[in-house]
C-alpha cells in the first residue's frame, strides 16, 4: 500500500503541485503567460504518454511474457508516432515558447519515464511472489 501512495504521488499529485506553483508564478508577475502555456502543453503530451503507458502494462500484466512484450513494444510505437504528432502540431499551430515547450517535453518524458519503469517494476515483482 506504501508503495501505491508513492506512485501515485510521483504519477499525478506533482501535476497538481507544479500547476498551483506555474499559477502563483503568473499570479506574482514572475512568468509570462506564453512560457506558462508552453509548460502545461508540454506536460499535457507527456502525461498523455504516461497514460497509454500504464494502461497497456497495467493490461499486459495478467498475459503470457511473450504476449505482454508485444502489448508494450507495439504501444511504444503507437506512443512514439501520437507524442510526435502531438509535439509538431503543438510547434506549429500555436503560439509556444518553442525552447523551453522543447526542454520541458524532454524532461517530463524522461521523468514520466523512470515512473513508468518504478511501476512495472513494482508491479512484476507482485505478480512474480
Amino acid at each position: 500500500m506504501n508503495k501505491n501512495i508513492i506512485f501515485r504521488f510521483l504519477a499525478f499529485y506533482n501535476f497538481v503541485i507544479l500547476f498551483l506553483i506555474l499559477l502563483l508564478l503568473r499570479l506574482l508577475g514572475i512568468l509570462d503567460e506564453n512560457l506558462i502555456v508552453s509548460i502545461i502543453l508540454s506536460f499535457i503530451i507527456a502525461f498523455t504518454n504516461f497514460l497509454i503507458g500504464i494502461v497497456s502494462i497495467i493490461y499486459g500484466l495478467n498475459k503470457k511474457d511473450k504476449s505482454f512484450l508485444l502489448i508494450v513494444f507495439g504501444t511504444i510505437i503507437f506512443r512514439f508516432f501520437t507524442i510526435f504528432l502531438m509535439i509538431i502540431g503543438v510547434v506549429s499551430f500555436l503560439d509556444v515558447r518553442t525552447d523551453y515547450f522543447i526542454f520541458t517535453s524532454f524532461i517530463i518524458y524522461f521523468y514520466y519515464l523512470v515512473v513508468e519503469i518504478f511501476y512495472l517494476k513494482n508491479s512484476l515483482f507482485f505478480v512474480s511472489n
